[in-house]
């Protein structure tokens, strides 16, 4: 059976090379790249604050917050969708049923709390995009800031070991389409 260099991680025979190198280049950058603890306590702050769509709720408020007009109808503007894409992702994932690094690789270490759900799709990439999408629809001045936001997170998932490269980049495709959709077909309340 062959397995990813550098581990000890069996990868079924039926994988093929594009399994194997979405493996190994997550590898890379979860156990090989240095994680110093001056790094990786923010960032996996920031990570875990997106678990189930908590850091996409609360920006969504903020505007509220400051006295935006219909803060409700905006507020739930992105907080519907940003569920919406997190409930069907896990539809996806219970599907595709593709276990994490540290479940699948016992030698990667566990840099947060693993969710319990399995890995393909990244709820946390998809969810960053179609919150992107909709705060960006209401907040056009946000949107360089959300984007920097997208990034550092799908980064944070691969380097602290929760996803591989290619569940993010599968979540990143979703909420591309999914947000696209929500932004064409519900017009933004502003």
């Amino acid at each position: 059976m062959p397995s990813v260099p550098g581990s000890t991680d069996a990868v079924p025979p039926s994988s093929g090379r594009l399994d194997r190198l979405d493996r190994a280049l997550s590898r890379r950058a979860a156990v090989d790249w240095p994680h110093p603890r001056w790094f990786t306590l923010p960032l996996g702050g920031l990570s875990l604050s997106a678990n189930y769509g908590v850091l996409w709720y609360v920006l969504c408020l903020v505007p509220w917050l400051f006295g935006a007009a219909d803060p409700l109808w905006k507020a739930l503007y992105v907080a519907a969708p940003v569920t919406l894409v997190e409930m069907t992702g896990f539809v996806i994932k219970h599907f595709v049923g593709r276990a994490r690094p540290p479940v699948a690789d016992p030698t990667q270490p566990e840099q947060i709390p693993l969710p319990l759900s399995k890995s393909f799709p990244s709820s946390h990439a998809s969810m960053a995009v179609v919150g992107t999408f909709t705060l960006g629809m209401l907040y056009p001045q946000w949107i360089p800031a959300l984007v920097a936001l997208v990034l550092v997170l799908c980064f944070s998932r691969v380097y602290l070991g929760v996803h591989y490269l290619g569940d993010v980049l599968g979540g990143l495709a979703y909420g591309l389409v999914f947000g696209a959709a929500w932004v064409l077909l519900v017009p933004a309340p502003v």
